[in-house]
């Protein structure tokens, strides 16, 4: 007998939230103890841009990774900012600031396309 896969929204009672369901799997829910959407698996965007519009985007366990960050050697970081080895940037920056690395040092852009070294 074929195995019927559940997708949609169903109210727990027993933890008083509204969960969402991905082929018979809770992958986010929301309760009203506390006003956020909650993803016990994780989240991914593939497409578009994941923005805030009011208050913080704030990662408060692991660290914040930009790019597809290869393994460290020994001991992996925590709480850090981790980096990708990117394309720089080029062109005026005007009203913005960036910071990016090279693979051997931090960098930062400021206006006027001013590229240099984040002085340790």
């Amino acid at each position: 007998m074929a195995t019927t896969l559940f997708r949609g929204f169903k109210w727990n009672p027993a933890n008083t939230r509204l969960d969402v369901y991905v082929n018979n799997t809770v992958v986010a829910y929301i309760d009203n103890a506390t006003p956020y959407i909650t993803s016990p698996v994780g989240l991914t965007v593939t497409t578009g841009n994941l923005t805030v519009t009011a208050g913080d985007s704030r990662v408060t366990a692991g660290n914040l990774r930009l790019g597809a960050v290869s393994a460290f050697g020994t001991t992996e970081p925590t709480s850090a900012a981790v980096f990708k080895v990117g394309t720089a940037p080029a062109g005026a920056i005007t009203t913005s600031c960036g910071i990016f690395t090279n693979g051997t040092v931090m960098r930062k852009i400021i206006a006027a396309n001013t590229v240099s070294n984040i002085e340790s």
